[in-house]
């Protein structure tokens, strides 16, 4: 049992002792969270804009008939919110800000305490990584079936869904890093170190 053992961690230990690979990951890390704040950021703040801008606009038209309102801007904004939302909860996975329940795993010995934590984010990584599957199919169908949107007419439904896959991935790959990083980490750390790490990003910003 530990030779099987010992020989899958060669390939794992290669690569975690791998400063070009380990370079990679960290570049990679960097740009998924830019894409996922920014898109997150942007997506509130402009969905915040076109409702707003578009309450002015009813408010004005109540004097003046003639403007009318932005027919388009419901829409538009509730699909900002949309894309702000999925984006910003793959960050979460990354900084550990999701609810969570630590009662338990604080009252296990810390070897099942990490089998609990390791198969906790396993069983995430499936639900995500069926979630991008699913969501993909949505998008393959709405392309197939050539919907509209009901707004823009000239705009495919599916660009505004594409949200629902491209967040899903996202949020895969932190589930499936959580367990990597999980992996190595000694049992003896495993609660304490996700209790920190919850405090720590509850407060400290990138």
């Amino acid at each position: 049992m530990n030779t099987i053992v010992l020989f899958l961690q060669k390939p794992l230990l290669w690569i975690h002792h791998n400063p070009k690979i380990r370079k990679f990951f960290k570049t990679l890390d960097r740009i998924i969270i830019t894409i996922n704040k920014n898109i997150a950021v942007f997506g509130l703040g402009l969905g915040v804009f076109i409702t707003a801008l578009n309450v002015c606009v009813r408010y004005i038209a109540g004097f003046y008939p003639d403007i009318g309102s932005l027919t388009w801007a419901e829409e538009v904004a509730r699909y900002c919110f949309l894309w702000s939302v999925f984006f910003g909860a793959a960050y979460g996975f990354r900084k550990g800000v999701h609810i969570s329940v630590m009662m338990v795993i604080e009252k296990l010995p810390p070897f099942l305490a990490k089998i609990c934590v390791i198969f906790s984010h396993l069983l995430t990584s499936v639900f995500l990584g069926f979630m991008f599957y699913a969501s993909l199919m949505v998008i393959v169908l709405n392309y197939e079936l050539g919907y509209m949107s009901e707004a823009l007419h000239n705009v495919p439904l599916w660009v505004f869904l594409l949200c629902l896959p491209l967040a899903f991935l996202g949020a895969t790959y932190r589930s499936v890093e959580k367990i990597y990083e999980t992996s190595w980490m000694s049992a003896e750390r495993i609660a304490k170190n996700t209790k920190e790490e919850m405090l720590h990003d509850s407060v400290i910003k990138d």
